[in-house]
């Protein structure tokens, strides 16, 4: 691949996450002011714990599927999409009231319309494909077919948040995006494809995807525990950690053109992939140093703006908060890019296992003794285990390439 064609392909994977990024900074502060920050840490609640289910929808199609679908043929991507998407449509439908009970459980009865409309929303993107347009290297329908019907429910939900108040109005014009979005991405990746082979079967397409599920899950569990944790032990200082792990959330996302470029540069046929996965990391490693650089400096600053000088994140939080990036940057590229590529998903699912044995206990702890910050401190111990262990996992890969058969 060309320099040209890198800088085309990670440029309109860019174009996509400034798009998302923008329509979300914008809206914090509308929101906040609409609908009071109380409701708006609600809202994070709601964004969290329905995520989190929507990690079981996806079943690791969402995390490993780009790196999977990127060296096939165009027949054998359609067909893996086809049954990837029969299975998340049967996973939504079982894990919805799931979803509701738990949102229900931490929001209580008065919020039941919101906690419904909340669990229907957030686990649509899940049903998405976006990872299959990130694997094919297709910037362009990521954007046409996946982030513009986003944005423009999300455009929509502001507009009748800022009208009535009210946070269903919100979470309304979000579900039509996202209906759109699903609707419109499967229409165009299935039109005119053929028949192809039989389905997968139900066990063996699950099994394999077992690695990847697991990873995403433990994952998740040490992102979405704490504000869970934070709710339930200190529920004053829910709009702050939510504010905090919001930024937090944003600057994922301007990291996502980095490893979705790296996931499907990386497995490009006929490339050097021991080369391609050593650039990748120390790539990953420095740019991943420079945004946590810049959550640890800027989120007080930036939590006041956004909140209309409602909330502001302290440094004990963001500095904790810098460090976690660091990790889930590394993390991110070299297991979803270099691992997933060379056979080692187990290596993933082992990994998150490994951080959340060791950030679970303390999140939950130093919840329960009302110290936010070491939630915070507790999350980065966490990141950085996962990210160590991955690159011990692929420097041993990387040796054993090397060694003679």
């Amino acid at each position: 691949m060309s320099r040209r064609q890198v800088a085309g392909r990670l440029s309109g994977f860019t174009i996509s996450v400034i798009i998302v990024t923008l329509v979300g900074i914008v809206s914090m502060p509308v929101l906040i002011d609409a609908l009071g920050k109380a409701t708006w840490g609600n809202l994070f609640v709601i964004q969290s714990v329905a995520q989190f289910g929507g990690i079981v929808v996806s079943f690791g199609w969402g995390a490993t599927g780009a790196a999977s679908v990127a060296p096939m043929t165009a027949d054998e991507r359609t067909g893996f999409y086809r049954s990837s998407l029969r299975i998340r449509a049967v996973l939504y439908v079982m894990t919805f009231p799931v979803v509701l009970i738990i949102l229900l459980a931490l929001l209580g009865g008065g919020m039941w319309l919101e906690s419904v409309l909340g669990a229907v929303v957030y686990l649509l993107p899940s049903v998405g494909a976006a990872w299959y347009f990130i694997g094919t290297g297709s910037a362009s329908r990521l954007i046409r077919f996946d982030t513009l019907p986003i944005v423009g429910g999300a455009v929509l939900g502001i507009i009748g948040a800022v009208v009535t108040g009210e946070l269903w109005v919100y979470l309304v014009g979000q579900c039509l995006g996202y209906l759109v979005g699903v609707s419109s991405s499967a229409l165009v990746i299935l039109r005119g494809a053929p028949a192809g082979p039989a389905p997968v079967p139900w066990r063996d397409a699950l099994m394999a995807q077992r690695h990847a599920v697991l990873a995403t899950l433990t994952s998740s569990l040490y992102v979405t525990l704490p504000i869970v944790a934070v709710q339930i032990f200190l529920p004053a200082a829910t709009p702050v950690y939510g504010l905090a792990q919001q930024l937090f959330r944003y600057a994922s996302v301007a990291f996502q053109p980095v490893q979705q470029f790296f996931q499907s540069w990386v497995p490009e046929r006929g490339a050097d992939l021991a080369a391609r996965c050593r650039s990748a990391t120390w790539a990953a490693a420095g740019i991943a140093t420079l945004g946590g650089m810049a959550i640890a400096v800027l989120s007080p600053f930036v939590s006041l703006l956004l909140s209309s000088f409602q909330i502001q994140v302290p440094f004990a939080l963001s500095i904790p908060l810098g460090v976690a990036f660091i990790g889930i940057g590394v993390a991110a590229v070299v297991g979803y890019a270099c691992l997933v590529v060379l056979g080692r998903v187990s290596a993933l699912a082992v990994s998150t296992l490994v951080g959340a044995l060791v950030g679970a206990p303390l999140i939950l702890l130093f919840a329960a003794l009302g110290s936010l910050p070491m939630v915070a401190w507790s999350v980065a111990v966490s990141e950085l285990c996962v990210a160590g262990y991955q690159l011990l996992v692929l420097r041993r890969a990387l040796a054993e390439r090397r060694m003679p058969a």
